[in-house]
């Protein structure tokens, strides 16, 4: 072959890779716009599946509309399709109130039957110390005591799941038998332990939450002590120290020997932190964030 095929050969060769990147980088920015419309053609999908029986798929209706409402930023859409999503937003929104009110009339009657009468919100209905909060758009409901989850797994949004796992912590927190003269004792007895620790004298106001970490140590059996191990270990779990707190106040039980337990208020800035605060309720919704704990003289 000439120099002159060899170097058309080459160059056809060159011009043929050159139009193959080109197709392929086409190709990729068409596939990207494709996607794009596909991820919202697919919640309009389900908008329109919903749109069947809007009560009922509330909850569909509703997530659909939350993609909906985020489309992506270079990806044009048709005209008016920003304006009935968020129509289709605010239809969510007003269906979800109602199955949200059917719910907990639902759970009202249902915990009626048990004699327990159910106050507050549909968002946040009120059982003696517990607040229970369902939550529609995540299908499920949250049952809390003293700001502290009272159940291990997720609760989903069935009244007699619910009615159970309330029942089941009622009887966890509030339905143990508890010394409250010995748990005194116990609680003195960690509060001189991070008097130790931190090399304070009797009185000093000490972190409530080192004082319920030492407490929880003070309160580990024998078998824990010996030999360390899950086994062995003996839980006490904020939620119960919350309400053993409350029992202590309501019962009057402050006492120790010469010394009575105080309780110092947290300042704002330290409240929401969970390693310098703890919040002790008083009722389902009230109470307060606590930072100190320390005993006095009588």
């Amino acid at each position: 072959m000439s120099e002159k095929s060899q170097g058309q050969a080459a160059s056809a060769v060159a011009d043929v890779d050159e139009l193959s990147n080109n197709l392929n980088e086409i190709r990729r920015q068409l596939s990207a716009e494709v996607k794009k419309r596909r991820d919202i053609i697919k919640p309009i999908e389900n908008v329109l599946r919903a749109l069947k029986d809007p009560h009922n798929n509330a909850v569909a209706l509703y997530e659909a509309g939350v993609t909906l409402s985020q489309p992506p930023a270079d990806l044009e859409l048709p005209r008016g399709a920003a304006k009935l999503f968020t129509h289709v937003n605010a239809l969510a929104d007003a269906h979800l109130s109602e199955l949200e009110f059917t719910f907990a009339r639902d759970l009202r009657a249902a915990f009626k039957e048990r004699g327990i009468k159910l106050a507050g919100e549909p968002a946040a209905l009120i059982a003696d110390l517990f607040l229970i909060k369902p939550d529609l758009r995540r299908k499920q409901v949250e049952i809390t005591f003293s700001r502290q989850p009272v159940t291990g797994k997720k609760i989903k949004l069935d009244v007699a799941q619910v009615v159970s796992a309330y029942e089941r912590a009622r009887r966890d927190i509030c339905e143990r038998k508890v010394d409250y003269g010995e748990l005194l004792q116990e609680i003195f007895q960690a509060y001189e332990r991070t008097l130790k620790l931190a090399g304070k004298g009797m009185g000093t106001r000490m972190g409530i939450v080192d004082c319920y970490r030492e407490l929880v140590l003070v309160q580990q059996p024998l078998a824990f002590r010996r030999t360390p191990s899950k086994n062995s270990f003996k839980d006490y779990p904020k939620s119960h120290f919350a309400y053993d707190m409350l029992q202590l106040r309501r019962l009057s039980k402050l006492n120790y020997d010469k010394w009575r337990l105080n309780l110092g208020v947290a300042t704002i800035d330290v409240g929401n932190d969970s390693t310098r605060a703890m919040f002790l309720a008083t009722g389902a919704t009230e109470g307060q964030f606590i930072r100190d704990l320390y005993f006095t003289d009588k």
